[in-house]
């Protein structure tokens, strides 16, 4: 559990932090390779998880990757921060995206901060919702992934997210 801690404290820490990109060595080709696998692993992800394919979501994290988010519990009276276990977050989808007539997320904007086989991108997400019956719904929030690469493969070892806030737009286009 510390270790969760820990992870969420340093992704919040990097957040308030003005550090520039961190070129890692290389030709600017093979950054460029690097950023577009990001992005299509980032891709592959939303794509997933919009299709409601748990199994195939699964292979878009590294096994004991993490989410954290803050939320509302049914009967509570202040929202608390969340982190758990992926699998954890798949056993409760029957609670959130399962339990939706209309369940689509993309990815509006990304930023990517990279030195070698380390990520840390900030995407803009737009999330489309309804419940049987009820017309859908479009809001936005921001995803923070930090992924790692191994033999060339990029996936996500935590993700926090939140919902846009009010007073604080965020783009509803890309760059």
């Amino acid at each position: 559990m510390r270790l969760l801690v820990f992870m969420v404290v340093v992704v919040v820490a990097l957040a308030g932090c003005s550090i520039e990109r961190i070129e890692p060595g290389g030709t600017e080709n093979s950054r460029a390779e690097e950023d577009s696998a990001i992005q299509a692993a980032l891709d592959t992800y939303y794509g997933r998880f919009s299709r409601r394919a748990w199994d195939e979501l699964r292979e878009s994290f590294w096994p004991g990757a993490v989410i954290a988010t803050r939320w509302l519990p049914p009967g509570a009276s202040d929202t608390l921060v969340d982190v758990i276990p992926l699998e954890t977050f798949l056993s409760r989808t029957e609670e959130g995206p399962d339990r939706l007539a209309v369940f689509a997320e993309r990815m509006v904007r990304h930023e990517v901060r990279r030195y070698g086989d380390l990520a840390i991108v900030w995407a803009t997400f737009e999330a489309t919702f309804g419940m049987p019956g009820a017309p859908p719904e479009t809001h936005y929030g921001v995803d923070a992934f930090q992924l790692l690469a191994d033999g060339g493969t990029w996936r996500i070892v935590s993700l926090a997210f939140t919902q846009e806030l009010p007073g604080d737009s965020l783009p509803r286009s890309g760059p």
